[in-house]
């Protein structure tokens, strides 16, 4: 039997978990067919916690009776339903309109259905040790499916959202991936937390509370942010690849006839723009740049291929670089986030790095360098 303070321990997370839970579902999502698989993450995500809490309740009423074989046997089912529960959230969020409901459906009867024929083998045979052991073997094995798959996805992700924005993505999503990677290492560990001494089993339940409190906050911020995520993925990835290689040798081809008037049009056009100050507006798509300018997408980059230096996300972050020197000379008190986001950078880290390889020098740096000057 566990000391009494264990006990409280897995009844105070449980009703954390619950009320996490609850906080959860009432995020409002609009209902719309894009949101179809937000809205269904989210119900994942609740079962998740649901289930997470009444697991710990039932730990918290087994323990204080002696019997840890409930423990034991249910600690790997538990673990894998979380996993399943988490990767398909996180696939949503990566893409939303990745997910069907044929793959959903098929997905959750195969590990509901061993889930089931686990629980009867391992309740129903005295030497039930060797069942969970087999029963953590074959959640191993769906962990290294589920990380696979995460991979492929979330690299295609990055490479949606930054053909879209033509911005660097990373730092957006990097909770993403960091949540997948927690939560991984958390079913991992859960499965075999049921041989841990007492105090480590109470930090382990501890920080995994933790780390749910902190997903539901990011979860929330996903949501205030949705449209950025949909109008980049309301077409399959794959579709929007070969399509867009498809219209890219069309434009490029209505593009090459060196039309002078029509190259002054886009350079008159570009001045305008950046003397309106275009180029430190956040989450707009280059296609709707390319609309303001009154052109299309793929002429615009053949501009930017043909009678520029650079690509125009470089350009356009030397601008937006050119412009935070400016703010931070001016206005050596402001801080540095809010200046990288009004030059339009999304993430702190995109403007901290654009800024060290185009100036030399970090932002600190700099103002530290134009304090000093004066």
């Amino acid at each position: 039997m566990q000391p009494e303070s264990s006990i409280s321990v897995y009844l105070i997370a449980s009703i954390i978990l619950f009320v996490l839970g609850i906080m959860l579902i009432g995020f409002h999502i609009r209902v719309e067919r894009k949101t179809f698989n937000l809205r269904l993450s989210r119900a994942f995500m609740v079962c998740a916690y649901f289930m997470l809490a009444i697991a710990l309740f039932l730990s918290h009423v087994y323990q204080d009776g002696g019997d840890i074989k409930f423990n034991v046997i249910s600690t790997p089912v538990v673990s894998a339903l979380q996993s399943m529960f988490f990767t398909f959230t996180l696939l949503s969020i990566l893409l939303p309109t990745y997910i069907t409901r044929r793959q959903i459906l098929w997905h959750v009867t195969i590990v509901c259905g061993a889930v089931i024929l686990y629980l009867l083998a391992a309740f129903s045979i005295e030497n039930y040790h060797i069942v969970v052991i087999i029963g953590v073997l074959s959640y191993i094995c769906l962990l290294i499916f589920y990380t696979r798959l995460f991979i492929k996805k979330y690299a295609l992700s990055i490479k949606q959202l930054e053909e879209y924005y033509d911005e660097d993505e990373q730092g957006r999503l990097s909770w993403v991936k960091k949540s997948f990677f927690a939560a991984l290492a958390i079913g991992i560990i859960a499965s075999i937390s049921t041989y841990f001494p007492f105090w480590v089993d109470y930090w382990f339940v501890a920080s995994y509370i933790a780390f749910y409190m902190w997903f539901v906050i990011r979860f929330a911020n996903y949501v205030t942010k949705i449209d950025f995520y949909l109008s980049a993925s309301s077409s399959q990835p794959e579709e929007i690849a070969v399509t867009t290689n498809e219209l890219g040798e069309i434009e490029s081809e209505r593009c090459l006839d060196n039309d002078p008037v029509k190259k002054q049009q886009l350079e008159k056009a570009l001045e305008q723009w950046v003397l309106d100050g275009g180029y430190t507006k956040a989450d707009v798509s280059t296609e709707e740049i390319a609309k303001l300018l009154s052109t299309n997408l793929h002429c615009l980059r053949r501009f930017f291929h043909d009678h520029m230096s650079s690509d125009f996300r470089t350009w356009r972050n030397e601008l937006r670089i050119r412009k935070a020197q400016e703010l931070i000379a001016d206005h050596p008190n402001v801080s540095l986030n809010k200046i990288a986001q009004q030059v339009g950078f999304a993430t702190r880290s995109n403007f901290y790095s654009y800024f060290k390889k185009i100036t030399g020098q970090s932002p600190a740096d700099y103002r530290d360098q134009i304090a000093a000057g004066k």
